[in-house]
Order: C-alpha cells, then structure tokens, then sequence
C-alpha cells in the first residue's frame, strides 16, 4: 500500500513539472516570435528622425487652399492628410494631391499640396504624415 500512495504522489508532482515546463515553453516561444520583434520594430520606429518642416505659404486656389511647404529638417517628408483648423474646429481635407512630381519632400526642399479645404486668412492649416510627423503655418 506504502508504495502505491507514493507512486500517485509522484505522478501528480511529474504530471504538474511537466504542465509548467510547457507552460514556459510557451510562453517563451510567444515572447520571441510574436512579443519580441514588434517590441523591436516600435523601438526603431520610434528612435529614427521625424520630418521636420512648416508650411510657409498658403494660397488661394479658386476658394481653395493650396499649401506650400517647406522640408527643414535631414528626412524626407510625407505628408497624408491636411486639415483645416479654425477656432478650435478641426476639418479635414476630402482629398489631397501634390502640385507638382508628388511623393516626399526631400531634405531642404519644397512641396506643394493641393486641398479641398476652403481658403481662409484667419485659419491654421495643418499636414500630417504616416507616422504622426506634422507641420503647421
């Protein structure tokens, strides 16, 4: 009887090593595969330059805002939305398009986007990027 008791002691104790063993392979596995390398990917993310810029001009274009915007920092500049902010009230741009060639705005250079955004003096105007870089005039 002394023997039996023990032998289910130990395949209880065994049966619960076993569980946890499995428990932090998976875990590990999770934390290498899945966890790691985005943690990583946010790290780059976040260390790397952002765009660095103002708009300079804005321009009325048939009612039609055109802003102008100059890249003054060591980065290209992409912008993907634009918006309108006037007394607190923020607007955004139904479509955008680039005046001239398109993409991003080299380091020390010009761009100029088009907007469905109503023209207006007393008004802010903001571009915004991909990975939440802004400029404003």
């Amino acid at each position: 009887m002394a023997l039996r008791g023990l032998s289910e002691v130990f395949s209880s104790v065994l049966l619960l090593v076993v569980t946890v063993a499995l428990s932090a392979f998976v875990v590990a596995v999770f934390f290498n595969m899945v966890y790691g390398p985005s943690v990583s990917r946010l790290t780059v993310e976040g260390a790397s330059q952002l765009c660095v810029g103002r708009i300079f001009a804005v321009v009325n274009d048939g009612g039609w805002a055109r802003l102008y915007v100059v890249n003054t920092g060591s980065v290209p500049c992409t912008f993907d939305r634009a918006y309108l902010i006037v007394s607190g009230t923020v607007v955004d741009a139904s479509e955008t398009s680039w005046c001239w060639g398109g993409g991003p705005v080299p380091p020390g250079g010009v761009g100029c986007v088009i907007t469905r955004l109503e023209y207006r003096a007393d008004a802010r105007y903001r571009l915004t990027g991909p990975r939440g870089e802004y400029v404003e005039n």
